[in-house]
């Protein structure tokens, strides 16, 4: 008999629990995000929940009831809603109809927490121009590390736990997975993240690919569909390198070179594909590159053909390569590693034309329809930076076809400036001539490509815009990264390194409750 008692109070408890898990945020959690989903066990039968948020901490009815300030319907037991404010306490809970009669649950308990990253009085998201079209979209900016809505309010920030500190190392590439987490490089490592900032997945240390005591990881890190994570790394390794003398004839002696390398990873961090850059290099000859650095006689050459980024078409099994230093992008035959074509200066080495096209470049990626864009910083040519879309070769003897340019405009940053500058009582406004200078845009920025054919675009030095174009070259939105400086009492600019746009609502969904109770 007192066995049956134990097994039906440990049912009971399990029900319990059960029903109290799928209830989310947990009670009296705190939170790094005002895009809040809540989770509630479902009733049978039913199929229109109330969900009702209240501003405070709410003890009892009649003081919740005062304090509502947001009341949404659900046909599911989930519901995604932004809070108003970050460093408040809410309150919230459902409501049902079944059987003629109102349904309530129990009054549940959060607070989201506040950070200088969210705190309007620290950093903003200067909205220059509204969305129309993208107005449920959101916007990871690395500059802050933070997510925000259309417009320009903080929605969620990555948090400091741990061995993550945003403060202390800066963070770059903060992105979507298709597997609704988010991934970044911090510091020498590279991180995958829940919504709510605990690690699920951190980068080997292992250097197997790079001969070296670590892995070198830079630039871009990205999940690919498959679960596996692909990422660059850095191979130094021992070449020729010619120093001049007194009585000026060149000396050969060996120096330490950078090369790139794109390394794929499991899910248990063992390495199931990489390519190094140096096994490719080695035959090509000099005049095929900017610099002189495999030529013995060359008075000086570069020591650092610098990747920057990379683009894996899952679907065509390539993989496409920048090194901004030779202004040059590589396709890699995948899983093959033959390089089968490339474009910039290298496209002279399988004799096709070597007119420079883009220079310093610092973001690739392919269109639905097979299209070349690039990000292109235009340092050779002492311009500003500019997106380029490309008609790719039929082969790797033919040549890119240029279908379309778009010089990245500054007219809105300097319509804000003078605003802020007049507005505190002063007259120095950056010029057009400075904001198109060489010195001013030299790193930074990406492109991606959207459904509709328009592009979103990042330059995020130093002036942290970011922006969509549509088809035919028009703003569609535009925004611009700032920080107070309480010493000259001013708005600067935060000099970041990508933007990552979430154009799919149900994505960020998925991001929202990836983990959570169904």
């Amino acid at each position: 008999m007192y066995r049956k008692i134990y097994v039906l109070l440990f049912l009971q408890l399990a029900i319990c629990w059960v029903v109290q898990a799928q209830v989310f945020p947990v009670e009296n959690s705190s939170v790094n995000y005002r895009l809040v989903g809540f989770s509630f066990p479902r009733e049978q039968g039913v199929t229109d929940y109330s969900v009702e948020i209240a501003i405070g901490n709410c003890t009892n009815d009649q003081v919740f009831w005062k304090n509502i300030v947001q009341t949404l319907h659900t046909a599911t037991n989930r519901v995604v809603a932004e809070v108003p404010f970050f460093g408040r306490e809410y309150t919230w809970r459902t409501s049902y109809y079944a059987n003629g009669k109102r349904f309530f649950s129990k009054l549940h308990h959060f607070s989201s927490i506040i950070t200088g990253e969210v705190d309007s009085a620290v950093t903003r998201l200067t909205i220059l121009k509204g969305a129309e079209k993208y107005k449920d979209a959101h916007v990871f900016a690395d500059g802050s590390s933070a997510l925000y809505n259309m417009s320009g309010k903080p929605v969620w920030y990555l948090p400091l736990k741990g061995k993550l500190d945003p403060k202390r190392n800066k963070v770059m590439d903060l992105k979507l997975t298709p597997q609704g987490t988010i991934t970044f490089l911090l510091g020498q490592n590279i991180y995958e993240v829940n919504y709510s900032g605990d690690i699920l997945w951190e980068g080997p240390d292992n250097g197997k690919t790079t001969r070296d005591s670590n892995a070198h990881y830079h630039h871009e890190f990205t999940r690919l569909h498959n679960g596996h994570y692909m990422v660059l790394g850095n191979d130094f390794v021992k070449m020729p390198h010619p120093v001049n003398t007194d009585n000026g004839n060149a000396k050969k002696t060996d120096s330490i070179a950078a090369f790139g390398t794109v390394v794929e990873y499991d899910e248990k961090g063992s390495v199931v594909w990489a390519w190094r850059s140096v096994d490719f290099f080695r035959n090509v000859p000099a005049q095929y590159l900017v610099s002189d650095l495999f030529n013995p006689h060359a008075p000086q050459g570069t020591d650092d053909v610098h990747e920057n980024a990379f683009y894996f078409d899952e679907a065509e099994k390539v993989v496409y390569v920048s090194f901004k230093n030779i202004s040059s992008i590589v396709k890699v035959k995948y899983p093959e590693g033959d390089v089968v074509g490339a474009n910039g200066k290298l496209a002279g080495f399988f004799g096709t034309n070597t007119a420079r096209l883009f220079c310093g470049q610092h973001s690739c990626k392919t269109t639905a329809e097979g299209k070349l864009l690039l990000f292109n910083n235009n340092s050779c040519n002492k311009g500003v930076p500019q997106i380029l879309c490309f008609q790719q070769p039929a082969d790797k003897r033919d040549t890119l076809q240029m279908l379309w340019q778009y010089v990245c405009g500054f007219d809105d940053v300097i319509a804000h400036k003078k605003e802020e500058t007049k507005s505190a009582g002063g007259d120095q406004v950056p010029s057009a001539e400075l904001l198109a200078s060489h010195d001013v845009f030299s790193k930074g920025g990406n492109v991606i490509p959207l459904a509709d054919n328009s592009v979103f675009g990042s330059i995020c030095g130093p002036y942290g815009k970011m922006f969509i174009l549509s088809p035919d070259k028009k703003i569609l939105w535009s925004a611009m990264l700032e920080t107070w400086n309480p010493m000259e009492m001013k708005w600067d600019d935060v000099i970041g390194y990508k933007a990552n746009i979430v154009t799919d609502p149900k994505d960020t969904e998925r991001l929202i409750f990836n983990g959570m109770p169904k």
